[in-house]
C-alpha cells in the first residue's frame, strides 16, 4: 500500500516567529512528515513571507524533515542562503529560469547535498519538466496559482500528476493548493507522494486533519 506523506505548509502561521514555533511544534506533534516553508519573495508572487533566517530557528524546536518552496523570481541569487540552513529539500520554480539556469541551480542543491525539486506553477505545460526528471529528486505540481493560501483545487492538476507517474516511476510527486481529504485522496489515485496542506491543517484540529489527508494509505 502507498504510503502518504503529510507537508504542513507555514503559510497561515504568518510572519510571526512565535506563531511559527507554535505551529511547527503542533503539527510536529500530531502527525505530519513534513514542514513545508513556503517563501515568497513579494515579485513572483503578490505577497511576502518568512525567509531562510527562520528556517534554522524552526529546526530547533522540530525533528521534521523541513522542505523550502522557493517562490522567487532569481533563485539563483539567494539559493546560497538556503544551502546553509537545515532544509533537506529545495523546490524552485521552473517558469523563473532558463534551460542553463535550472541546470546550474540543480547541480549546486546537489553539490550541498540535499534533495532538489522543480516546482510546476498551475499553467505551465506539464512537459517542460520532462528533461530534468532525471536529475531531480521531486516535482512539485501547484493546483492552483502559486502565491496565496485558501485557493480552490483545481483538477486540471490531476492529469500533470498521471503524466509525471506514467514517464517516471520513481521521482517523488508532490502536490500543493487547496488540498482536502477528498482532493488529496484525488491526488494520490493519480499518483502523488506528498500532500501539502496549509489552510485545512491550520484551521482544524490538527491531529485529525492530518489523519484525514493520510487516509487510508498512511
Amino acid at each position: 500500500m502507498q504510503k502518504v506523506l503529510i507537508s504542513a505548509s507555514s503559510l497561515p502561521a504568518g510572519r510571526n516567529m512565535s506563531s511559527q514555533l507554535e505551529y511547527v511544534q503542533r503539527v510536529g506533534s500530531y502527525g505530519a512528515d513534513i514542514y513545508h516553508i513556503d517563501v515568497m519573495d513579494g515579485t513572483y508572487t503578490k505577497f511576502k513571507t518568512i525567509d531562510y533566517g527562520y528556517i534554522d530557528q524552526l529546526r530547533v524546536n522540530s525533528a521534521l524533515l523541513f522542505e523550502a518552496h522557493l517562490m522567487v523570481n532569481e533563485p539563483d541569487k539567494v539559493i546560497d542562503k538556503y544551502l546553509k540552513t537545515s532544509l533537506s529539500l529545495i523546490y524552485v520554480h521552473i517558469e523563473v529560469l532558463d534551460d542553463d539556469g535550472i541546470k546550474k541551480i540543480i547541480h549546486k542543491i546537489k553539490k550541498a547535498k540535499k534533495m532538489v525539486g522543480l516546482v510546476v506553477d498551475l499553467d505551465t505545460d506539464i512537459k517542460k519538466v520532462e528533461p530534468y526528471l532525471d536529475f531531480i529528486d521531486a516535482v512539485l505540481i501547484m493546483t492552483v496559482k502559486a502565491g496565496k493560501g485558501g485557493q480552490t483545487f483545481n483538477e486540471k492538476a490531476l492529469n500533470k500528476i498521471k503524466y509525471i507517474r506514467k514517464i517516471n516511476k520513481d521521482i517523488l510527486i508532490e502536490v500543493d493548493g487547496g488540498i482536502i481529504p477528498e482532493t488529496g485522496a484525488k491526488c494520490v489515485k493519480a499518483g502523488a507522494d506528498i500532500l501539502v496542506s496549509g489552510n485545512y491543517i491550520y484551521k482544524n484540529d490538527t491531529y485529525e486533519a492530518i489523519q484525514s489527508l493520510r487516509g487510508k494509505n498512511g
